[in-house]
Parts: C-alpha cells; sequence; structure tokens
C-alpha cells in the first residue's frame, strides 16, 4: 500500500465525502484522490465492501439532495427586486424552476438512508 493511495483512513473518508456531497467528482476531489482512481478501486475484485458502501453513500447523498431541493420547491426562496428611486420588492414563494427540477428527477431510493442510519 503506498502512503499516498488507498489507505482504509482515505477509503472512509471518500465514503464519507460521497455521503455529503453526492457525487463521485466532488468526493475524490475532496480527498485528493482521481475519480478514475475511485472507480478502478471499486471495480477491483477484492473490494466489495466498499463498492456496496459507495453504493449506499452515493445513495444517502442523492437522497439528502433530493430532499433539498423539494424543501426549497415548497417552502420556496426570497427575492428582492430593486426598484428605480431606491425602492425595493420583497417577494417569498415556491421556487417554480425548482419544483419542475425536482420533478424531472427520478425519487431516491428510501431505504439507503435508513440502512446507512441503522450501520
Amino acid at each position: 500500500m503506498r502512503h499516498h493511495g488507498w489507505t482504509p483512513e482515505r477509503q472512509r473518508l471518500f465514503l464519507v465525502a460521497l455521503a455529503a456531497l453526492a457525487t463521485v467528482d466532488a468526493a475524490a476531489q475532496a480527498v485528493g484522490i482521481s475519480r478514475i482512481s475511485a472507480y478502478n478501486l471499486k471495480k477491483r475484485a477484492d473490494a466489495g465492501s466498499f463498492a456496496d458502501e459507495w453504493g449506499r453513500a452515493l445513495g444517502f447523498g442523492r437522497g439528502m439532495m433530493f430532499d433539498y431541493a423539494m424543501e426549497r420547491a415548497i417552502h420556496g426562496v426570497t427575492t428582492i427586486k430593486m426598484r428605480l428611486g431606491g425602492a425595493f420588492e420583497v417577494q417569498t414563494g415556491p421556487d417554480i424552476k425548482q419544483i419542475m427540477k425536482v420533478l424531472r428527477l427520478p425519487p431516491p431510493r428510501r431505504d439507503t438512508k435508513a440502512r446507512l442510519r441503522a450501520s
């Protein structure tokens, strides 16, 4: 094992980052490795548990992103419009663009969150 390679600690940190960031690119960058290296490790025959945890972490992260997107879509955003003469208008309401994005996404697997919390 190389000191700059896939140590058990780096694997753990990658999985934590994957659950938090929900993208392989961002998680790999967070721990200082390439996404290609991450995928290569995942494909190895002796990395079955890493691949399993990868799937759970990614599912958890995507579920969290979906929840955030729904929250923002339903409860909306605050926009401030500046008018001539220094007046402004504050509006709060549903984010229609976000609602449309969320509706196009496949729903997350809810069992992934429960399994991740149980481990």
